[in-house]
Protein backbone atom coordinates (compact mmCIF):
# COMPACT_ATOMS: atom_id res chain seq x y z
CA UNK A 1 0.00 0.00 0.00
CA UNK A 2 1.69 3.33 -1.06
CA UNK A 3 1.90 5.84 1.55
CA UNK A 4 -0.54 9.00 0.72
CA UNK A 5 -0.36 12.77 2.29
CA UNK A 6 -3.69 13.89 2.19
CA UNK A 7 -2.37 17.66 3.78
CA UNK A 8 0.23 19.30 1.88
CA UNK A 9 0.00 22.52 -0.04
CA UNK A 10 1.37 23.89 -2.86
CA UNK A 11 1.55 27.43 -4.59
CA UNK A 12 2.30 26.69 -8.57
CA UNK A 13 4.01 30.25 -10.39
CA UNK A 14 1.42 30.52 -13.24
CA UNK A 15 -1.03 30.79 -10.47
CA UNK A 16 0.47 33.64 -8.70
CA UNK A 17 1.04 35.91 -11.92
CA UNK A 18 -2.38 35.00 -13.37
CA UNK A 19 -4.20 35.52 -10.30
CA UNK A 20 -2.06 38.98 -9.46
CA UNK A 21 -3.47 40.46 -12.91
CA UNK A 22 -6.83 39.58 -11.38
CA UNK A 23 -6.72 41.15 -7.70
CA UNK A 24 -3.35 42.77 -7.39
CA UNK A 25 -4.61 44.36 -4.28
CA UNK A 26 -4.58 40.84 -2.47
CA UNK A 27 -1.94 37.98 -4.35
CA UNK A 28 1.84 38.72 -3.12
CA UNK A 29 4.80 39.29 -4.79
CA UNK A 30 6.77 36.04 -4.85
CA UNK A 31 10.81 36.59 -4.24
CA UNK A 32 13.32 34.10 -3.87
CA UNK A 33 16.52 33.73 -1.66
CA UNK A 34 18.82 30.67 -1.93
CA UNK A 35 16.57 27.66 -1.21
CA UNK A 36 13.46 29.42 0.28
CA UNK A 37 10.89 31.99 -1.29
CA UNK A 38 8.79 34.85 0.33
CA UNK A 39 5.46 36.07 -0.11
CA UNK A 40 5.49 39.39 -0.14
CA UNK A 41 1.53 40.87 0.06
CA UNK A 42 0.80 44.17 -1.21
CA UNK A 43 -0.33 44.88 2.68
CA UNK A 44 3.51 45.13 3.67
CA UNK A 45 3.11 41.15 5.62
CA UNK A 46 6.08 38.83 4.56
CA UNK A 47 5.22 35.23 4.68
CA UNK A 48 8.58 33.47 4.73
CA UNK A 49 10.39 31.84 4.61
CA UNK A 50 9.20 28.93 2.93
CA UNK A 51 11.30 25.58 1.43
CA UNK A 52 11.02 26.27 -2.63
CA UNK A 53 9.29 23.36 -2.84
CA UNK A 54 5.91 25.24 -2.23
CA UNK A 55 6.42 26.25 -5.68
CA UNK A 56 9.15 23.98 -7.41
CA UNK A 57 7.58 20.42 -7.99
CA UNK A 58 11.49 19.29 -8.15
CA UNK A 59 11.82 20.01 -5.11
CA UNK A 60 8.82 18.80 -3.93
CA UNK A 61 9.27 14.87 -5.37
CA UNK A 62 13.01 15.48 -3.68
CA UNK A 63 11.56 16.18 -0.47
CA UNK A 64 8.59 13.76 -0.75
CA UNK A 65 11.67 10.25 -2.02
CA UNK A 66 13.44 11.89 1.45
CA UNK A 67 10.01 11.62 3.50
CA UNK A 68 9.12 8.16 2.55
CA UNK A 69 6.17 9.90 1.03
CA UNK A 70 4.61 7.82 -2.13
CA UNK A 71 1.84 10.48 -3.04
CA UNK A 72 0.53 13.68 -1.97
CA UNK A 73 -2.90 15.44 -2.40
CA UNK A 74 -1.72 18.94 -2.94
CA UNK A 75 -3.93 21.69 -1.95
CA UNK A 76 -3.51 25.69 -1.93
CA UNK A 77 -2.05 27.63 0.60
CA UNK A 78 -4.96 28.60 3.21
CA UNK A 79 -4.28 32.23 1.89
CA UNK A 80 -6.30 31.04 -0.77
CA UNK A 81 -9.42 31.04 0.96
CA UNK A 82 -10.86 34.78 -0.41
CA UNK A 83 -14.46 34.52 1.22
CA UNK A 84 -14.31 38.00 1.77
CA UNK A 85 -14.02 39.05 -1.45
CA UNK A 86 -16.57 40.15 -4.39
CA UNK A 87 -17.54 36.26 -5.52
CA UNK A 88 -17.26 36.64 -8.97
CA UNK A 89 -12.95 38.19 -8.18
CA UNK A 90 -13.07 34.94 -6.05
CA UNK A 91 -14.47 32.74 -8.21
CA UNK A 92 -11.90 33.45 -10.96
CA UNK A 93 -9.14 33.11 -8.50
CA UNK A 94 -10.23 29.63 -7.18
CA UNK A 95 -10.93 28.48 -10.51
CA UNK A 96 -6.99 29.54 -11.74
CA UNK A 97 -5.61 28.11 -8.23
CA UNK A 98 -7.69 24.59 -9.05
CA UNK A 99 -6.53 24.71 -12.77
CA UNK A 100 -2.63 25.08 -11.89
CA UNK A 101 -2.93 22.88 -9.13
CA UNK A 102 -4.39 20.01 -11.62
CA UNK A 103 -1.65 20.85 -14.23
CA UNK A 104 0.53 20.25 -11.54
CA UNK A 105 -0.31 17.13 -10.07
CA UNK A 106 -0.73 15.91 -13.89
CA UNK A 107 2.38 15.85 -14.50
CA UNK A 108 3.10 13.49 -11.82
CA UNK A 109 -0.37 11.93 -11.34
CA UNK A 110 1.27 8.59 -9.97
CA UNK A 111 2.88 10.79 -7.12
CA UNK A 112 0.19 13.67 -6.95
CA UNK A 113 -3.11 14.62 -7.20
CA UNK A 114 -5.42 17.84 -5.95
CA UNK A 115 -8.02 19.17 -3.86
CA UNK A 116 -9.94 22.33 -5.28
CA UNK A 117 -10.66 25.55 -3.58
CA UNK A 118 -14.53 26.88 -3.62
CA UNK A 119 -15.66 30.55 -3.75
CA UNK A 120 -17.72 29.42 -0.89
CA UNK A 121 -19.54 33.25 -0.70
CA UNK A 122 -21.45 32.01 -3.81
CA UNK A 123 -23.31 28.71 -3.38
CA UNK A 124 -24.05 29.01 -6.88
CA UNK A 125 -20.32 29.66 -8.18
CA UNK A 126 -19.27 26.80 -5.61
CA UNK A 127 -21.38 24.58 -7.23
CA UNK A 128 -20.21 25.31 -10.69
CA UNK A 129 -16.71 25.12 -9.85
CA UNK A 130 -17.86 21.12 -8.09
CA UNK A 131 -19.30 20.49 -11.46
CA UNK A 132 -16.46 21.55 -13.80
CA UNK A 133 -14.37 18.73 -12.31
CA UNK A 134 -16.78 16.25 -11.06
CA UNK A 135 -15.42 13.67 -13.94
CA UNK A 136 -11.52 14.49 -13.44
CA UNK A 137 -10.72 11.59 -10.98
CA UNK A 138 -7.20 13.87 -10.23
CA UNK A 139 -9.31 15.63 -8.15
CA UNK A 140 -9.85 13.76 -4.70
CA UNK A 141 -11.81 16.38 -2.73
CA UNK A 142 -12.46 19.89 -1.82
CA UNK A 143 -10.50 22.37 1.32
CA UNK A 144 -12.19 24.53 2.70
CA UNK A 145 -11.80 26.97 5.69
CA UNK A 146 -13.03 26.68 9.32
CA UNK A 147 -15.66 29.05 9.11
CA UNK A 148 -17.07 30.66 5.52
CA UNK A 149 -16.32 34.39 6.44
CA UNK A 150 -18.15 33.68 10.39
CA UNK A 151 -20.76 31.69 8.68
CA UNK A 152 -20.80 27.96 9.76
CA UNK A 153 -21.36 24.89 7.27
CA UNK A 154 -24.71 24.49 8.61
CA UNK A 155 -25.85 27.59 7.23
CA UNK A 156 -28.70 27.04 4.80
CA UNK A 157 -27.61 28.89 1.73
CA UNK A 158 -24.19 26.28 1.54
CA UNK A 159 -26.58 23.09 1.35
CA UNK A 160 -26.39 23.02 -2.51
CA UNK A 161 -23.00 23.15 -2.24
CA UNK A 162 -22.81 20.06 0.19
CA UNK A 163 -25.52 18.17 -2.19
CA UNK A 164 -23.10 18.69 -5.08
CA UNK A 165 -19.62 17.73 -3.29
CA UNK A 166 -21.90 14.59 -1.79
CA UNK A 167 -23.00 13.89 -5.60
CA UNK A 168 -19.61 14.28 -6.73
CA UNK A 169 -18.19 11.79 -4.10
CA UNK A 170 -15.66 14.43 -3.28
CA UNK A 171 -13.64 14.02 0.38
CA UNK A 172 -14.16 17.91 2.26
CA UNK A 173 -11.34 18.48 3.84
CA UNK A 174 -11.31 21.44 6.78
CA UNK A 175 -8.37 23.31 7.12
CA UNK A 176 -8.91 26.79 9.48
CA UNK A 177 -6.74 30.37 8.07
CA UNK A 178 -5.02 31.65 10.89
CA UNK A 179 -6.00 34.94 9.87
CA UNK A 180 -9.88 34.28 10.71
CA UNK A 181 -9.92 32.79 13.53
CA UNK A 182 -12.27 32.89 16.48
CA UNK A 183 -10.97 35.19 19.40
CA UNK A 184 -8.11 37.01 17.16
CA UNK A 185 -8.18 40.12 18.99
CA UNK A 186 -6.59 37.86 21.80
CA UNK A 187 -4.30 35.42 19.78
CA UNK A 188 -2.07 38.15 18.94
CA UNK A 189 1.23 37.87 20.99
CA UNK A 190 3.32 34.42 21.11
CA UNK A 191 2.02 33.03 17.49
CA UNK A 192 -1.23 32.09 19.58
CA UNK A 193 -3.51 32.56 16.36
CA UNK A 194 -1.71 29.23 14.81
CA UNK A 195 -0.69 27.66 18.57
CA UNK A 196 -4.15 28.05 19.62
CA UNK A 197 -6.36 29.65 17.01
CA UNK A 198 -6.21 26.96 14.13
CA UNK A 199 -7.31 23.80 16.16
CA UNK A 200 -9.83 25.91 18.69
CA UNK A 201 -11.47 26.99 15.28
CA UNK A 202 -11.55 23.38 14.02
CA UNK A 203 -13.07 22.83 16.88
CA UNK A 204 -16.19 24.95 16.29
CA UNK A 205 -16.03 23.56 13.07
CA UNK A 206 -16.44 20.03 13.96
CA UNK A 207 -18.73 20.94 16.38
CA UNK A 208 -21.18 22.61 13.88
CA UNK A 209 -21.55 19.83 11.69
CA UNK A 210 -22.00 17.60 14.69
CA UNK A 211 -24.65 19.87 16.40
CA UNK A 212 -25.72 21.39 13.07
CA UNK A 213 -27.59 17.89 11.83
CA UNK A 214 -25.06 18.05 9.02
CA UNK A 215 -24.32 14.15 9.11
CA UNK A 216 -28.15 13.33 9.12
CA UNK A 217 -28.62 16.08 6.04
CA UNK A 218 -25.57 14.85 4.29
CA UNK A 219 -24.91 11.03 5.31
CA UNK A 220 -23.18 10.24 1.93
CA UNK A 221 -20.17 12.87 2.49
CA UNK A 222 -16.88 12.46 4.10
CA UNK A 223 -15.37 14.65 6.19
CA UNK A 224 -12.17 15.19 7.03
CA UNK A 225 -10.13 17.42 9.80
CA UNK A 226 -6.53 18.24 9.71
CA UNK A 227 -4.47 18.99 13.20
CA UNK A 228 -5.81 15.30 14.64
CA UNK A 229 -9.42 17.38 14.84
CA UNK A 230 -8.34 20.13 16.93
CA UNK A 231 -9.63 19.95 20.77
CA UNK A 232 -12.69 18.14 19.40
CA UNK A 233 -11.87 14.64 20.79
CA UNK A 234 -10.55 16.12 23.90
CA UNK A 235 -14.17 17.58 24.70
CA UNK A 236 -15.91 14.90 23.74
CA UNK A 237 -16.84 13.46 27.16
CA UNK A 238 -18.64 16.97 27.46
CA UNK A 239 -20.19 17.00 24.30
CA UNK A 240 -21.67 13.55 25.38
CA UNK A 241 -23.01 15.13 29.01
CA UNK A 242 -24.27 17.85 27.50
CA UNK A 243 -26.56 15.79 24.63
CA UNK A 244 -27.93 14.46 27.98
CA UNK A 245 -28.47 16.87 29.74
CA UNK A 246 -29.56 19.97 27.76
CA UNK A 247 -32.47 19.66 25.16
CA UNK A 248 -31.59 22.32 22.70
CA UNK A 249 -28.22 20.23 21.63
CA UNK A 250 -30.23 17.36 20.85
CA UNK A 251 -32.48 19.33 18.67
CA UNK A 252 -30.92 18.53 15.27
CA UNK A 253 -29.17 15.02 16.55
CA UNK A 254 -31.69 13.42 18.95
CA UNK A 255 -30.83 9.60 18.44
CA UNK A 256 -27.33 10.13 18.26
CA UNK A 257 -24.22 10.64 20.78
CA UNK A 258 -21.89 13.22 19.24
CA UNK A 259 -19.08 11.10 20.11
CA UNK A 260 -20.46 8.48 17.67
CA UNK A 261 -20.96 11.19 15.30
CA UNK A 262 -17.03 11.88 15.93
CA UNK A 263 -15.77 8.48 15.55
CA UNK A 264 -17.28 8.73 11.79
CA UNK A 265 -15.08 11.44 10.61
CA UNK A 266 -11.36 11.46 9.23
CA UNK A 267 -8.42 13.21 10.61
CA UNK A 268 -4.58 13.75 10.25
CA UNK A 269 -2.15 12.16 12.42
CA UNK A 270 -0.22 16.33 12.50
CA UNK A 271 -0.42 16.60 16.53
CA UNK A 272 3.35 16.73 17.02
CA UNK A 273 2.98 14.17 19.62
CA UNK A 274 2.88 10.35 20.11
CA UNK A 275 0.66 10.78 23.27
CA UNK A 276 -1.99 13.04 21.51
CA UNK A 277 -2.07 10.43 18.51
CA UNK A 278 -2.32 7.82 20.52
CA UNK A 279 -5.77 9.57 22.57
CA UNK A 280 -6.91 10.36 19.09
CA UNK A 281 -6.86 6.92 18.14
CA UNK A 282 -8.38 5.56 21.51
CA UNK A 283 -11.17 8.12 20.52
CA UNK A 284 -11.99 7.62 16.99
CA UNK A 285 -9.65 4.61 15.87
CA UNK A 286 -6.56 4.23 13.92
CA UNK A 287 -9.31 3.44 10.82
CA UNK A 288 -9.73 7.40 11.12
CA UNK A 289 -6.14 8.65 10.95
CA UNK A 290 -4.17 9.82 8.05
CA UNK A 291 -0.66 11.16 7.21
CA UNK A 292 -0.73 14.65 6.84
CA UNK A 293 2.56 16.89 7.08
CA UNK A 294 1.54 20.33 6.16
CA UNK A 295 4.41 20.58 3.67
CA UNK A 296 5.77 22.34 3.27
CA UNK A 297 5.53 24.64 5.90
CA UNK A 298 7.82 24.54 9.64
CA UNK A 299 4.32 24.02 11.47
CA UNK A 300 3.85 20.76 9.84
CA UNK A 301 5.78 17.27 10.44
CA UNK A 302 9.51 16.64 8.08
CA UNK A 303 8.48 12.80 8.57
CA UNK A 304 4.93 11.79 9.03
CA UNK A 305 5.77 8.64 7.81
CA UNK A 306 7.89 8.29 11.12
CA UNK A 307 6.00 9.92 13.34
CA UNK A 308 3.26 7.76 12.99
CA UNK A 309 5.05 4.29 13.30
CA UNK A 310 6.79 6.32 16.30
CA UNK A 311 3.16 4.93 18.12
CA UNK A 312 4.35 0.96 17.62
CA UNK A 313 1.66 0.04 15.68
CA UNK A 314 0.26 -3.07 15.58
CA UNK A 315 1.04 -4.94 12.12
CA UNK A 316 -2.70 -4.47 10.76
CA UNK A 317 -2.72 -1.12 11.85
CA UNK A 318 0.01 0.82 10.13
CA UNK A 319 -0.88 0.06 6.17
CA UNK A 320 -4.26 1.69 7.20
CA UNK A 321 -3.05 5.02 8.67
CA UNK A 322 0.21 4.90 5.66
CA UNK A 323 -2.63 5.06 2.94
CA UNK A 324 -5.78 2.84 3.14
CA UNK A 325 -7.61 5.17 4.83
CA UNK A 326 -6.75 7.78 2.90
CA UNK A 327 -7.94 5.99 -0.07
CA UNK A 328 -11.13 5.20 1.65
CA UNK A 329 -11.47 9.27 2.35
CA UNK A 330 -10.89 10.36 -0.81
CA UNK A 331 -12.00 9.91 -4.13
CA UNK A 332 -10.90 7.08 -6.13
CA UNK A 333 -8.33 7.98 -8.75
CA UNK A 334 -9.96 5.08 -10.89
CA UNK A 335 -13.47 6.39 -11.06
Amino acid sequence: MPTVDIHAHAAPLDELEAMRDICPDVVPDLQRHGESVFFCYPSGVVNGPIPRSIVDLDARLTQMDEAGMDHQVLSARPQMFTYALPASTAARLAALSNDSLVRAAGQYPDRLSTMISLPLQSATASVAEVERWADKRIVRGVLIDSNIAGRDFADAELQPVWTAVEEADLAVLVHPYQADVVGMERLINHYLFNLIGNPFDTTIAIANVVFGGMVERHPKLRWGFVHGGGVAPYLLGRWDHGWRVREVTRELIPDVLPSELLAGFWYDCLVHDVRTLRYLAEVVGWDRIMLGSDCPFDMGCVDPVGFATSTELPSDVAPKVLGANAERFLRSPDG
